[in-house]
């Protein structure tokens, strides 16, 4: 008697993270592309110095940081023998703490935008060897008190997170929308685990 063929819980994940990133920056664009230039770099009195541009561009940052990073290992795995899904040869180190600002994105819309048209063609080649075998990744980031630590992730779990950061800024942009008299759609600022539990009721 033949037993079934184990599914692999994990199948289609790297996929589905893809998809929630692209996704999710569309409707980060959507929000974008109904502000005037003066909204955009508007600053907040409630949290001086925040504009809605400045959140653009620090989510824009983190996934720029993270996808190059694939994107560089895919064109090392092109031409190695060597299996990068492996503890002994993790991507990376990528660090948060010194990623690169691009501080155009936060100056116009039109430069906003063209930052998540450029992250999302990003995410669209992303290259096939990393969608098949999800890499491990080294991380630097800092931790409260100035101390630099490295640890060991997987580029799913960063694209991960990369998604829930890019969640809790959407948040305070739609505060300061609010602030500024406007009215951004209701579940933009929420997470997908807080709206699929309030449409169960």
């Amino acid at each position: 008697m033949s037993s079934a063929p184990v599914r692999d819980p994990a199948a289609g994940t790297h996929e589905q993270l893809l998809a929630s990133a692209a996704s999710s920056l569309s409707h980060l664009g959507e929000i974008v592309r109904g502000l005037s230039d003066d909204q955009y770099v508007q600053e907040s009195k409630a949290l001086p110095g925040s504009t809605i541009g400045k959140h653009v561009r620090h989510v824009l940052d983190h996934f720029t940081l993270l996808l190059g990073a694939l994107a560089k290992a895919d064109e090392e795995d092109a031409t190695s023998t060597l299996v990068r899904d492996s503890l002994k040869r993790p991507l990376g180190p990528v660090s948060y703490s010194h990623r690169e600002r691009n501080r155009s994105t936060e100056s116009t819309v039109a430069c906003g935008l063209e930052g998540i048209a450029r992250v999302t063609g990003m995410i669209e080649g992303v290259g096939q060897r990393t969608r098949a075998a999800p890499a491990f990744i080294t991380i630097r980031d800092t931790l409260p008190g100035g101390t630099e630590a490295s640890y060991l992730s997987t580029a799913d779990r960063e694209l991960w997170f990369c998604i829930h950061h890019m969640v809790h800024h959407n948040a305070i942009i739609a505060s300061l929308m609010y602030e500024f008299g406007l009215d951004p759609p209701t579940e933009f600022a929420y997470a997908p685990s807080t709206i699929k539990h309030a449409h169960r009721g």
